[in-house]
């Protein structure tokens, strides 16, 4: 049995590969506070061990603020668990906006945008 744990904007979830999933249910503008308490859900999920996250964003997108996304890379939670992110899109211009913000806001961590699921699980399993 999967544990699930929801947020405003998502439902998280552990899988057997050890893959943190995150499946965007809405729409929702996402500030720092919220990083924190989806940071600490998926800690919880993989019981503090480093995170290979998945972010499902077929049906909804993942909106930050400026400063939540400035502030993620400085967030030293952040630093010491994440080990690689992929995002799924529904579509090529969407996967080409994430690949975008990836060059403007240079996470610490590898990160990876994909239109295709098993794609994306076979690079997070490249980056254990």
């Amino acid at each position: 049995m999967t544990t699930t744990y929801t947020h405003k904007s998502g439902i998280i979830s552990l899988d057997g590969n050890g893959i943190v999933y995150y499946r965007a249910t809405a729409d929702e503008m996402n500030d720092i506070s919220d990083l924190k308490a989806i940071l600490d859900l998926m800690e919880t999920a993989t019981k503090g061990n480093p995170l290979l996250i998945m972010m499902l964003l077929n049906e909804h997108q993942f909106l930050m603020t400026k400063e939540a996304r400035n502030f993620f890379n400085e967030y030293e939670k952040a630093k010491e668990l994440i080990r690689a992110e992929a995002v799924v899109t529904n579509s090529l211009s969407n996967g080409i906006l994430y690949s975008l913000l990836d060059r403007l806001h240079q996470p610490v961590f590898p990160f990876k945008s994909f239109t295709n699921e098993d794609e994306a699980v076979k690079w997070l399993l490249s980056q254990r």
